[in-house]
């Protein structure tokens, strides 16, 4: 068995599916020695709780980057019918531009996800290509400087790639930010830090709640840790933590056919990510084994998002009939502090807490059943958003279907063209609350609804 009484935490987690975010987290000791580096020993020290220590110190973890190398891919490609294309290496990162020869004079710039630790750095057109050619619409794509989970490398390359456009193409109109997954970060830390350089912005499954995407893959691993008993499973060992996750998997049962700790699990992290709403299941059973092999990737890969994660503050809730209260949850688990010098906005201002400081209208959509990026970042978004008076700006719609970026394309046209309609003319596009009832949430933005909607009679 690979449990220990309250082995020392320190683990990493990392976002990814179908090129979302990532992240990682770890642990040391409250005072004492600490590890420098996300390579933790091979037999990382024991803490023994105490009956007098209902609440664990919290935990720290500080880590050294990486350094890697990159080699660019192949920048060149095909335009379509009745457009150009320009692309090439711009300040160590690739780029495409595509113009249509009836160009309306505006211009998207498009941030692609999380592509995990590939040694190749490659960039790609928009899921909304074809339509934003036919209307008239320039895209410019950057495949940023570094992969792995680069939010704020990504921003400032995208930033650059603007100012390139207007050197080779001219100076656009109007100028759209459209973020996919981790593209979300990137988008909503381009909106907060030049609140004036962009008109609007669109983003789909995104990690719009920045930094909260990395506090959540830490929950997911210190959560599935506690529960199970398994405490090797908050390590900052990547052997230690392959093994661990395979005596988890078989604490918690499979998805299917859970065990008491694994419906325990379901119901926290279910909770943890917007609580009761349509296709939660499906959502949850398609990320139960994904979401730890990609915190494993991050543990390997070393890099500054590492130490940004956090769960001191998070409130856990759990449905009753499991014989644990959410009292004693959050009295018990494990609790993870960031490293202040990462988070503080100072060194690396894309991992610091989202401000909710727009000026600009912002258009966002996701699936009730993603559990990479899930809902509640969406929900967290709208409370900054509203703590710092900018609700006029946001506009967040609901799309009934289980996966990561799991869109139709008339759910993204429709919100593209709503939101264009919004920045030329004022026009306020109709949303869903998030903050309240998800049950029947996304009815009227989900184009087509399955089959089998659990709303549909």
């Amino acid at each position: 068995m690979l449990r220990r009484p309250w082995a020392l935490p320190a683990a990493a987690v990392i976002v990814t599916a179908a090129g979302i975010s990532a992240i990682v987290f770890g642990g040391c000791s409250g005072g004492g020695d600490s590890p420098s580096q996300a390579t933790a020993t091979a037999n990382p020290p024991t803490l023994t709780a105490t009956p007098a220590t209902p609440t664990p110190t919290p935990l720290t973890f500080a880590i050294t980057p990486e350094a890697k190398a990159y080699n660019l891919g192949d920048p060149a490609f095909e335009p379509l019918p009745s457009a150009r294309a320009l692309f090439g290496v711009h300040e160590g990162a690739m780029y495409q531009i595509e113009v249509p020869d009836r160009w309306n004079g505006d211009l998207v710039l498009y941030a692609h996800g999380y592509q995990g630790y590939a040694s190749i750095l490659t960039a790609s057109p928009p899921p909304l290509r074809a339509h934003l050619i036919a209307g008239g619409y320039a895209w410019a794509a950057s495949s940023y400087q570094a992969n792995g989970y680069a939010a704020g490398v990504g921003a400032e390359d995208t930033r650059r790639l603007a100012a390139l456009f207007a050197e080779s193409v001219g100076e656009p109109g109007k100028t759209y930010v459209y973020g996919i997954s981790m593209g979300g970060h990137i988008t909503t830390f381009l909106l907060e830090r030049y609140p004036t350089e962009f008109d609007g912005a669109f983003a789909e499954c995104g990690a719009v709640a920045g930094v909260g995407v990395l506090d959540y893959f830490v929950n997911w691993t210190i959560v599935a840790s506690y529960l199970t008993g398994v405490d090797e499973g908050r390590t900052s060992d990547p052997r230690i933590y392959k093994a661990a996750i395979a005596e988890m998997n078989a604490q918690l049962g499979s998805a299917e056919s859970p065990t008491l700790a694994g419906r325990r699990f379901e119901s926290v992290i279910s909770e943890l990510t917007g609580g009761p709403r349509p296709w939660r299941y499906e959502g949850f059973a398609q990320a139960r084994g994904a979401n730890f092999s990609v915190i494993l990737d991050a543990l390997r890969n070393p890099e500054p998002s590492l130490s940004a994660s956090t769960n001191e503050g998070e409130q856990y809730r759990i449905a009753p009939g499991l014989g644990l209260t959410a009292a004693e949850l959050n009295r018990a688990v494990p609790r993870l502090a960031a490293a202040p010098d990462v988070r503080d906005g100072g060194r690396f201002p894309a991992l610091a807490p989202v401000s909710g400081r727009i000026e600009r209208p912002y258009l966002t959509i996701a699936n009730t059943g993603d559990f990479f990026v899930p809902i509640s970042q969406q929900q967290i978004y709208r409370r900054a958003v509203q703590a710092a008076g900018r609700d006029d700006f946001l506009i967040q719609r609901a799309v009934r279907r289980p996966g990561h970026c799991n869109f139709t394309a008339a759910e993204r046209i429709r919100a593209f063209e709503d939101l264009v309609r919004w920045v030329e003319d004022g026009v306020r596009p109709p949303g869903d609350d998030l903050l309240g009832d998800l049950t029947n949430v996304g009815l009227e933005f989900t184009e087509p609804l399955l089959p089998d909607d659990p709303g549909t009679p």
